[in-house]
């Protein structure tokens, strides 16, 4: 019992068909029979001759997702015949030699113990081992494979049912139903997942009324019409196909042809969950009104379960539905609070960038002004001083300068131009002695160029004294005096 209560309630369904199917009464030996055929059921049924397995309401069926709730009456298959008793023959005495009834029954006795011995021994442990290899026992006794269904390695389902949808409309035309362009397990879904009917067509071209069946009943208008009208998914497949094989073996087909029809079932008391259930099945030749008729009864007694699965679903997709807007909607006031955010902080990085470049603008500018203040005390502090007026060899140069004032002063003729340009420049440490005694240190900056704001003129020709290296001798326009106009760059780019 305590394998049995490791089981799971699908094994156990298979188990108990296995039992009702072979007659076995040991459930160790079953459960080891049924794991060494990887609990399939349908292996073990052939090689007992017979695919069907009982029937019995709401049990699973060959594991395809499908239970029965149709009526249909049990087939129970005989139990295996039992093993042949070893033949026991009566030694015939010598001709002419009498022996005892006694004695012969003595030595009759110790002749078939011995075999009686081996036979009581071995027939269990054949009888066992028969249960878990019955197939390769009988290969050993007859030489031929007892494997029914057909042989052909399992295959794309897609592709199988387009090959039987092609068959099909090569010999019956192309006026049927339109069956799934699938496999019966993808079908099954599909109805359950839109709450539909799912009516199966098993095909069978070795049975007589498949031809006319074809060719009349699934070619009438109104049943296809009615199909149609009512959404029902046909998925159909033949049984030379294994899905088509294992289907049938699932649905306990015993007639073709056979059309089956499955419907989503309700919940059972205790459980929330639902499955498929066969709900009708149609077996052997039928005119297109009855199955019609069968059909109409099935949706009236369905249809009022299936519109309350509709209704639950209805509600539950617009409460997802709600739900998912309430999502995007926080998704989107959450993603527009980022953005803003994002903004924010993006304006405050540019700000702050913008302060710290005009702070380093004016830290440069105000080191550049430091540095020229320094360098113009530098040239102020070594600027040649004034010659005295006896001294020979001095020009005398007078200038107005950019506010109007005068100033004369002498410069030696061995000075360059660069000195008249730096008295200029310095003139106001000069005017300003505040500025002259400043804090800040005289310092020659190398490679450092100065570069003047104004430009000196003589009036009487115009011309700009802009040679600086040039001794003040060698320029006419200074030698031996002359009167200059200093002239910003400024005044003069307006000119």
């Amino acid at each position: 019992m305590d394998a049995l209560d490791q089981l799971t309630e699908e094994k156990k369904d298979i188990l108990q068909n296995y039992l009702v199917v072979t007659g076995q009464t040991d459930l160790e030996i079953a459960i080891l029979a049924l794991e060494h055929h990887s609990w399939q059921l349908e292996a073990i049924q052939a090689q007992f001759g017979d695919t069907r397995t009982p029937s019995r309401p709401d049990e699973s069926l060959g594991g395809l997702g499908v239970n029965d709730m149709s009526s249909d009456e049990d087939d129970h298959p005989p139990p295996p015949p039992p093993p042949p008793s070893l033949p026991r023959t009566q030694p015939r005495p010598p001709t002419g030699f009498v022996i005892p009834e006694a004695l012969s029954r003595s030595f009759l006795t110790w002749f078939t113990w011995p075999i009686n011995t081996i036979w009581n021994v071995t027939w269990p442990l054949l009888a066992y081992f028969f249960t878990l290899f019955p197939q390769t026992f009988r290969q050993a006794i007859t030489g031929q494979s007892t494997r029914t269904g057909p042989s052909r390695p399992p295959q794309d389902p897609a592709a199988v049912a387009t090959r039987f949808l092609r068959e099909y409309e090569e010999a019956y035309g192309t006026q049927h139903p339109n069956f799934y362009a699938g496999g019966y397990s993808a079908a099954l879904n599909k109805a359950k997942n839109d709450l539909k009917f799912l009516v199966v067509y098993l095909h069978s071209d070795e049975n007589d009324a498949t031809d006319k069946y074809c060719k009349e009943t699934l070619a009438d208008s109104e049943l296809l019409s009615y199909l149609v009208v009512n959404e029902m998914i046909v998925w159909g497949g033949n049984v030379k196909e294994t899905e088509g094989f294992q289907v049938a073996t699932t649905l306990q087909t015993v007639r073709y042809p056979f059309l089956g029809v499955i419907a989503l079932s309700q919940p059972t008391a205790g459980s929330s969950t639902t499955k498929m259930v066969l709900i009708d099945r149609i077996e052997g030749p039928s005119t297109a009104e009855q199955i019609i008729e069968r059909l109409t009864q099935q949706v009236n007694r369905q249809s009022a379960a299936l519109d309350r699965l509709r209704s639950e679903r209805r509600e539950r997709d617009m409460a997802r539905e709600i739900r998912q807007q309430q999502d995007d909607a926080y998704q989107q006031s959450l993603r527009a609070d980022r953005e803003k955010a994002r903004q924010q902080r993006e304006a405050q990085e540019a700000a702050d960038k913008l302060k710290q470049e005009q702070e380093r603008i004016e830290a440069e500018k105000e080191a550049a002004l430091n540095r020229r203040e320094r360098h113009l005390k530098y040239l102020y502090e070594n600027l040649p001083e004034e010659p005295a007026a006896g001294e020979t060899g001095c020009a005398r140069l007078s200038f107005k300068l950019w506010n109007g004032e005068r100033v004369i002063r002498r410069f030696r003729g061995t000075e360059p131009v660069e000195h008249v340009y730096i008295f200029i420049e310095t003139i106001e440490f000069r005017e300003c002695g505040t500025k002259a005694e400043s804090h800040l240190e005289a310092e020659e900056h190398i490679g450092y160029k100065h570069e003047y704001d104004f430009v000196l003129i003589s009036p009487f020709p115009r011309t700009k004294i802009v040679n600086r290296e040039a001794l003040i001798k060698d320029e006419p326009a200074l030698w031996p005096s002359a009167s200059l106009v200093v002239e910003l760059v400024e005044e003069e780019d307006d000119e």
